[in-house]
Formats: C-alpha cells, sequence, structure tokens
C-alpha cells in the first residue's frame, strides 16, 4: 500500500531523529546487559526533549496513528530493537493499555501510564505459552480485595516496571480478568532471564505468592478479561511485525554497505552476481514484510476485522527477518560471524521475535482456522 504525504514526511522526520538522535546512544550505553532502571530515565530524559519523541502521533479524532505508530516502531527497531522494547517509557506507549481503565481506575491508577512510568504485561506462564486460555495463576476474592497466585515468564522489562498486569483466571467466575498489580503496593521482584537476543531489555519471571491487590484493581468486569487480554495481544503482534521489519531493515542496510565497500580478487564483493543475488532477496523480502504489516496496521485503524491479517504478518515479518539477517551475515563472510559486526545481533534479535505473541506455527493455525473453518487446535 502507498503512504499518505503526511505518513511519507513523518517516516522522513522519524528516520532524521532516529540517526542523529538515538543511535549515538549505541555508544555510549552497553546494551549488552539490560539497562538499569537509572540509565533508562536518563535516556528518557535525553530524548523527550525532542517534540517528535515526546508526542504521540493521532489521527484527526484522538485515536492513536497505528500507521504513524508502526513507522515509529520499524524506524526505532532499525537502531536497536532493544529500545524498541522499552518505547513506551522511553518515548510514548505503543500498546494501549491506559485504554483498559474505567474513569476510576484512571484516577487511581493513570499515573503509572504516564510519561516515563512503563507497566510490564504478564501473560505466558511455565506451562502456558500460546493457549492463554489455560492459565494457571488464579486470582481469588478476599474481602473487598483480590489474591494472586502464580507464576508469568517471559515478562518484558519487569525489571524497570512499575506495575504489571497480570492475566488470571478466577476459578469462581470460570472466566479471566486482568489485575494491576502496583509495584509500590506489592514489592515483586522479577528474576531476570538470559536470551539469545534483545540483550538491553531485561526478560523475566515473576512470582506472585498471596498478592493482595484491591477490589479496584480488576480490569473489566466477570468473564470479559480474555477479550482485553486478546486486544493486547493483537496490537502487541502488530507491533511485533513492525519491529521485525526493522531489524531487516538494518540488516539490508548494513549487507549493502559492506557488499559496496569489501574488495575481494580487486573487486567490490557487491559486483559479484551471488552476492547482488543475497541483496535483492533481502530487499524484496523486506518491502513484502512492510506492506503486510501496513495492511494489517491500516485494517485495525480502521476497525475492520483484522485477525487473519494480523496473523499473517506477524508470522510472514518474523520469519523474513530471521532470513534476511541470516544471508546479511552471509554477505559479511566470516566478519558476520563476530560480535565486532553488528550483522550477528541482528539475526539474534530477529530470532527472539518468531516466538513471543503466539508461535510461527500457531499463527499459521489460526490463518489455517479463518480460511477453512476448521479449528486444529482442538
Amino acid at each position: 500500500m502507498l503512504l499518505s504525504d503526511y505518513h511519507e514526511t513523518y517516516r522522513d522526520e522519524v528516520r532524521r531523529f532516529m540517526d542523529r538522535v538515538v543511535r549515538p546512544v549505541l555508544d555510549e550505553f552497553d546494551l549488552t546487559r539490560p539497562l538499569p532502571r537509572p540509565e533508562v530515565d536518563e535516556l528518557q530524559a535525553r530524548f523527550r526533549r525532542h517534540e517528535i519523541a515526546a508526542t504521540e502521533p493521532v489521527q484527526p479524532d484522538g485515536t492513536s496513528d497505528l500507521l504513524a505508530t508502526g513507522i515509529f516502531t520499524e524506524e526505532l527497531a532499525r537502531i536497536d530493537a532493544s529500545l524498541q522494547a522499552m518505547a513506551s517509557i522511553l518515548f510514548f506507549p505503543n500498546l494501549p493499555m491506559r485504554d483498559l481503565l474505567d474513569d476510576e481506575q484512571r484516577a487511581a491508577y493513570g499515573h503509572l501510564f504516564g510519561p516515563g512510568r512503563l507497566v510490564a504485561f504478564g501473560l505466558s506462564e511455565p506451562n502456558v505459552g500460546s493457549n492463554p486460555a489455560g492459565l494457571e495463576t488464579t486470582a481469588r476474592r478476599s474481602g473487598d480485595g483480590w489474591v494472586i497466585n502464580g507464576q508469568k515468564l517471559w515478562t518484558s522489562n519487569a525489571t524497570i516496571s512499575d506495575a504489571i498486569l497480570v492475566a488470571c483466571r478466577v476459578p469462581e467466575e470460570g472466566g479471566i480478568s486482568i489485575f494491576l498489580v502496583d509495584r509500590e503496593q506489592y514489592g515483586y521482584d522479577p528474576r531476570p532471564i538470559k536470551c539469545l537476543g534483545m540483550t538491553g531489555i531485561s526478560t523475566c519471571e515473576v512470582n506472585f505468592a498471596d498478592c493482595l491487590v484491591p477490589g479496584l484493581a480488576r480490569l473489566g468486569g466477570p468473564g470479559d478479561g480474555l477479550g482485553r487480554m486478546l486486544g493486547l495481544v493483537e496490537r502487541g503482534r502488530l507491533n511485533i511485525s513492525f519491529t521485525a521489519v526493522g531489524i531487516a531493515q538494518a540488516a539490508l542496510d548494513l549487507a549493502v554497505d559492506y557488499a559496496r565497500d569489501r574488495v575481494q580478487f580487486g573487486r567490490p564483493i557487491g559486483s559479484f552476481q551471488l552476492v547482488q543475488e543475497l541483496v535483492a532477496d533481502m530487499a524484496v523480502e523486506v518491502a513484502a514484510g512492510r506492506l503486510l504489516a501496513l495492511r494489517a496496521a491500516a485494517l485495525l485503524q480502521a476497525k475492520r476485522p483484522a485477525r487473519v491479517e494480523v496473523s499473517m504478518a506477524k508470522a510472514y515479518c518474523t520469519e523474513m527477518a530471521v532470513r534476511v539477517t541470516s544471508n546479511g551475515i552471509q554477505v559479511h563472510g566470516g566478519m558476520g560471524l563476530t560480535r565486532e559486526c553488528r550483522a550477528e545481533r541482528y539475526f539474534r534479535d530477529a530470532r527472539m521475535q518468531t516466538i513471543p505473541d503466539g508461535t510461527t506455527q500457531i499463527h499459521k493455525l489460526l490463518i489455517g482456522r479463518e480460511l477453512l473453518g476448521i479449528s486444529a487446535l482442538t
């Protein structure tokens, strides 16, 4: 799809900001380990001096501009995927978590969703990955409040979060609800887990043992937690799609520069046909992934059904990023295998995208179910 003149101009402005302001951060901060909260706050203060970083793009009616947000996501991931994973604290929220609150909850918890604050999302569990209906973490009534018991796994940014949205099964109701756990009220202690890529963020295990939260902490009414959760997950899948495109674009840019400059047998390696084939294949795949992501964003923005399109974008873009970054390493040869070269980091970061918010295989089953009207999951 073709972007409007506004969105093309916005992309140019965001790209200039990323290259001039955000990229130098890579030389100043050690993103080979999760950034501690003081460093994150320092970055947030630095970035938000620029209006484009502090202002969420919205449509004329005040709702989120998902196309512009996707552009921002892609361009930030092009610089570094770990920074993109912290976008909601460094820049503006890219997931509509605040929209989950009613007026009373906004008065009590709205500050947790303000500038410079971060609310993590606890969904996956040790025995529950792609099937949120099988949650084992429970919330039981206790007086006017709720007591949460269970364990969440793969919760991004939990170490620097101000609160966590926790998806729980409510046994007495037979449904699922989302609860907001304020870190000041319940001092949860996340355990970071070392992962293959995106090393600048913390991916954590978080345990909740007799965690007492007030009645106001439950978002929504009985039985509507799964729908609310899937709405967040759908936006998260779109966000990952744009992130994967950004990583792949970075790998393509790096490969093109290297193929032009690296001389072998007395000529630039970019003059060899098979290297050109690698670069051409990378460019085609990146363009195709970007179009799929933009199409899904446009449908969601128009409030049209987009379940299939979001799954297509998530499945294709993430696997595309793995292929493109792998080819990027191939263009670099032996240098691409070293930690001195960004090509290998792009590959590790890309590989991290294929599993969260539904594995590629799960998304293929979702697409097949929608097309055929037959579920392979039961």
